[in-house]
């Protein structure tokens, strides 16, 4: 995990404990599952495809470049998975699978 990325996971980890304590969504308690995908892009891939089909996770908050989020829109679009992408965003792509929030 880059040092970039520590605030935005300190952010949705407290977020979700917020969340949870106040009964968390449709009184359903969010689960953090977290990867790594190690500055590297196929990996970045892997894990996305592990988090969508194995894990069976609901939605993906990451991917802190551009390079990341490219590498995953394939699999994101293929399993029908939500990815938010948190982070800065130049434009000229977009997908009914990701929020831009950037």
């Amino acid at each position: 995990m880059a040092i970039s990325e520590t605030g935005s996971i300190q952010a949705e980890r407290l977020a979700i404990e917020q969340i949870n304590a106040s009964g968390g969504i449709l009184g359903r308690q969010i689960k953090v599952v977290q990867e790594d995908g190690a500055s590297d892009w196929p990996t970045f891939a892997e894990k996305a495809r592990k988090l969508l089909v194995g894990d069976k996770v609901a939605a993906v908050f990451g991917c802190w470049t551009s390079a990341s989020r490219k590498a995953v829109l394939p699999v994101f679009e293929k399993e029908n998975g939500l990815l938010y992408y948190p982070t800065f965003y130049e434009g000229l792509e977009q997908s009914k699978n990701v929020i831009y929030t950037g």
